[in-house]
């Protein structure tokens, strides 16, 4: 193939992709839109809005340097003598002009030789005199938190306002290549799914890994024999990926055969999220920071505070603690450096405490009650709540230490009866007390009155 049809194609590759990238919200906007679904962590819904926004601003202006790269490839192409096109595995293809000495008709022509010491090697005529246009390097995210305050959540909404497809993947079920269990790279064959077979769409989604805490390097005390796949290996494995590189995975399509077809997917412009709760890694920053003051160092029982604990000024001194994280608290909880490296930017959840899940309960935009009431109104049954009911159900899901998860089990089994008796009924309307969400009492029913008019013509 001639250099000018390659350079030709590779542009028009180029203004595909231009055209078909809209420009990101402005953070702003990514975090009010943010707002109407979550309820609190003000500092991560801007921590996370500005991230996101950089990484596809970034994208845009890589996409169009590599067209400015291609446009000037284009004019070299046509400005060198002889030049020739070749392409290898990592390169679109390199310039390079053959000796003009070495050429039966050149050497015939006077004109056309240079002395010796003015020449340079051809290789270094292909060097550009003006500087390589900057490409900006990609930072992914690291969610730090207790489980139940919103770190999915907050993820998948990001993607639905960003119109990007995105694969949720559990770390604790990935092991190395050859073991039992999901293989690292099965992350990205989600991810294309996700993106309907799309390779290049899928190369500018959101990979988010949960539960990263979990695969951290064991602890010493191993035999030598001992090999951490599940550990230390699949965070090496995971590093490949994060750094970016070319994997081969299958697309969900059907080809001829019967077979799915197989794609490439470059890893390097996809932003991945990682998120865990990191239980005891407020432990490492206090001994970090030595504030034993606070009321951690003594026992293993004081120290351990867990997400969403009953008592707040446990979780206030735990989310501090994790407010204060750096990489090397990471490194020290068994991260490797390399994968730890790779997420510079850190975003600590806050605990939720009873006030702030009852706003989660009634504030969002798809909030619990919502649904819950909608569900009744299907039924023309009309769903309420005392506001002693609520702060109950918000007490109760700080005891199980669980978060916002806790509240969907308190009030599915609150209201269970009911469900059960309503369709179908004369029931009109559901007042749910305080005593009901205890399991001391019922819930309140009210029934229509429905007029027997042949009992009144009777009379």
């Amino acid at each position: 193939m001639y250099a000018g049809n390659i350079i030709e194609e590779s542009s028009k590759q180029w203004t595909v992709k231009i055209e078909q990238r809209r420009s990101p919200p402005y953070p702003s906007q990514i975090a009010e839109y943010l707002d109407r679904f979550v309820v609190g962590q003000k500092q991560a819904k801007k921590t996370l809005a500005v991230g996101v926004y950089q990484h596809y601003r970034r994208l845009e202006h890589n996409i169009e340097s590599g067209a400015a790269s291609i446009h000037q490839i284009k004019e070299d192409v046509k400005n060198t003598p002889r030049g020739v096109l070749y392409q290898d595995e990592n390169r679109l293809g390199h310039i390079a002009t053959s000796e003009l000495r070495s050429s039966p008709i050149t050497s015939q022509v006077p004109s056309m030789q240079t002395p010796p010491a003015k020449r340079a090697p051809p290789v270094f005529r292909a060097i550009p005199d003006k500087e390589p246009v900057v490409r900006l390097e990609k930072s992914n995210i690291l969610l730090i938190g207790p489980s139940g305050v919103g770190k999915t959540f907050l993820t998948q909404t990001l993607a639905r306002i960003l119109d990007v497809p995105i694969a949720l993947c559990d770390c604790t079920s990935m092991t190395q290549a050859g073991y039992v269990g999901e293989d690292v790279e099965s992350v990205i064959q989600k991810l294309v799914q996700a993106a309907g077979g799309n390779a290049e769409k899928a190369q500018q989604g959101i990979v988010f890994l949960d539960e990263v805490d979990k695969i951290a390097a064991a602890h010493e005390g191993h035999s030598p024999a001992y090999r951490d796949v599940s550990g230390e290996g699949v965070q090496h494995a995971l590093l490949k990926l994060v750094e970016g590189t070319v994997v081969n995975v299958k697309s969900g399509r059907k080809s001829v055969g019967a077979q799915q077809d197989t794609v490439q997917v470059d890893t390097s412009d996809i932003l991945f999220v990682a998120s865990g709760a990191f239980n005891n890694l407020d432990k490492i920053v206090a001994r970090r920071l030595d504030k034993k003051s606070l009321g951690f160092g003594s026992s293993s029982g004081e120290l351990r505070v867990t997400a969403d604990d009953a008592n707040s000024e446990q979780a206030r001194k735990r989310d501090y603690l994790l407010s204060k994280a750096d990489q090397g608290d990471l490194i020290n909880f068994g991260i490797v450096p390399e994968l730890v490296g790779r997420f510079p930017v850190l975003v600590p959840f806050h605990s939720f405490d009873q006030d702030m899940l009852v706003r989660v309960l009634t504030e969002p935009q798809n909030s619990l009650l919502t649904q819950l009431k909608l569900q009744f109104a299907i039924d023309n049954v009309d769903l309420s709540f005392s506001s002693e009911a609520l702060q109950q159900v918000a007490q109760l899901a700080l005891e199980r230490k669980t978060g916002a998860r806790a509240l969907r089990s308190i009030l599915e089994g609150v209201l269970l009866d009911a469900k059960f008796t309503v369709p179908g009924s004369d029931i009109e309307s559901i007042h749910v007390t305080r005593e009901a969400v205890l399991g001391e009492a019922e819930v309140e029913y009210t029934r229509r009155v429905v007029e027997n008019k042949q009992a009144v013509s009777a009379m």
